[in-house]
């Protein structure tokens, strides 16, 4: 037999380090989500700038020539 206020201490105590395990997992997935959406981010914005738009030159593309400087 226990004492009311150990149980309840002992209660206490476990709610305690389930309440801090749980938020821990959180914080592990939510970081974990935002690495991932973060390195998304990151990788479209290489492949972007790999393969621009616009030529590098800044002049507007007219299509295929067979004399490219005219």
């Amino acid at each position: 037999m226990c004492i009311a206020t150990n149980c309840s201490e002992s209660f206490v105590y476990w709610v305690i380090i389930l309440e801090c395990i749980l938020v821990t997992s959180y914080v592990l997935f939510y970081c974990t989500v935002c690495t991932a959406v973060l390195h998304t981010l990151v990788a479209v914005l290489m492949v972007r700038n790999q393969y621009p738009e616009v030529p590098a030159t800044g002049h507007l593309d007219t299509g295929f020539s067979w004399f490219p400087n005219v």
